[in-house]
């Protein structure tokens, strides 16, 4: 147990003039003479070099995994369907997604290189699976569902838009902090499409950072083939539910996702 300063005299005070604590009384300890201002300062100082420690420490990077259901492109195509759903799965464990998904592959006996992917999972078992093990872990989702046939006349009839627009709106309604400097994962095999979607992104947030004075959201934009990224395939899942409840009124697996739904934005507003 370690001996207390012995201390005599009046109280070391704080001088507010001269921002420092006043001489006041000795202490002694083993034999040699020590002032309590010392003490007190030592004490100062290693509380200020651990706020300036932790201050310095970097907050984990959050990867925001970008996939979608229904068709992007303008209503004129024969086959476009009336609603886009666009979701973020965010998490700062990419990592973990990937180890839970090879764990559940094995508990379900299913190829190691296995894909999930909602309307090519059909076994009741695997779906019911996935979304149990998906409310276990840590991450967030943010969505949007969005009416093609409310948009406005002037709006392009490019998929880029559609993409960049949905996006720009969770961007927008969500704080600052929570995708600053996060890097955005997109399902893509690369090459000229993919690099197109990701420059209009680019340019879209510029300028909503820019009107609206917002802090950047994300430092980097990437492509990322779902096949072999865990984080791409819980975004493919979850958009599946909210276009099954867009078009059903419910989905079994509604409970589980809304469990980690932090926005869900739907245009026009209801």
């Amino acid at each position: 147990m370690p001996i207390l300063p012995q201390c005599v005299g009046k109280p070391p005070i704080w001088d507010s003039e001269n921002h420092r604590t006043s001489r006041g009384r000795q202490c002694q300890q083993g034999g040699e003479t020590t002032s309590a201002v010392s003490f007190l300062d030592a004490l100062s100082s290693f509380r200020l070099d651990s706020i300036v420690s932790h201050m310095n420490k970097r907050a984990p990077t959050v990867y925001a995994f970008m996939d979608e259901s229904g068709d992007p492109g303008s209503l004129s195509r024969s086959s476009a369907s009336q609603h886009f759903v666009l979701v973020l799965v965010e998490t700062v464990e990419p990592e973990t997604l990937e180890q839970e998904l090879k764990r559940l592959r094995t508990a379900l006996k299913v190829s190691s290189v296995f894909e999930f992917r909602f309307h090519d999972t059909r076994s009741v078992e695997r779906r019911a699976a996935f979304f149990v093990l998906l409310h276990a872990l840590n991450l967030k989702i943010r969505a949007a569902v969005i009416d093609k046939t409310k948009l406005p006349e002037s709006f392009g009839a490019f998929d880029t838009e559609l993409y960049a627009f949905a996006l720009g709106e969770l961007v927008a309604r969500a704080s600052p902090r929570d995708l600053q400097d996060a890097i955005l994962v997109m399902d893509g095999e690369g090459g000229e499409t993919t690099e197109k979607t990701l420059n209009h992104i680019r340019r879209h947030l510029t300028r909503l950072y820019e009107e609206r004075k917002r802090v950047r959201a994300f430092r980097k934009l990437i492509a990322r083939n779902s096949r072999n990224e865990a984080g791409l395939q819980f975004a493919d899942m979850v958009a599946g539910v909210l276009a099954e409840r867009v078009k059903h009124g419910e989905s079994p697996y509604d409970d589980y996702v809304d469990a980690k739904l932090v926005d869900l934005w739907e245009f026009p507003l209801k």
